[in-house]
């Protein structure tokens, strides 16, 4: 198992409620053998970039914003969150997020389950 992990070294996996934006899996069950989590980076293209309302039945979130801007809803309402911002998504409540500012924005995102399945991910219409 490698000690260090480039974006390079990631899986590139994207989604398909995932729009104009790219996901890289650092590390989860499939990269290093993870039992417990999920962490990765995703870049959301300026302007034409969403992940759809989506729920993690079995799994707890936590986002964080590298560069640039973008708008996170959990339940009901939608905050901008930009660099420096942090975001708990707890086990099951509805999220989404989308870029409609006109520089890319680029996260870190963790879940507490080592594979997008075993989270429980599912659309929420």
């Amino acid at each position: 198992m490698k000690l260090v992990i480039g974006l390079e070294d990631g899986r590139n996996e994207p989604i398909k409620d995932l729009d104009n934006a790219t996901r890289i899996i650092l590390a989860d069950k499939n990269t290093v053998g993870s039992e417990d989590i999920t962490f990765a980076y995703c870049k959301f293209e300026s302007e034409t970039s969403t992940h759809k309302k989506h729920i993690h039945e079995n799994a707890e979130e936590v986002i964080y914003i590298l560069s640039g801007k973008g708008i996170s809803g959990l339940k009901d309402k939608e905050v901008e969150m930009k660099k420096g911002d942090t975001m708990f998504v707890p086990r099951g409540e509805v999220h989404w997020f989308y870029n409609p500012f006109p520089e890319p924005v680029e996260m870190l995102f963790i879940y507490t389950r080592p594979s997008l399945g075993s989270a429980g991910y599912r659309i929420v219409e």
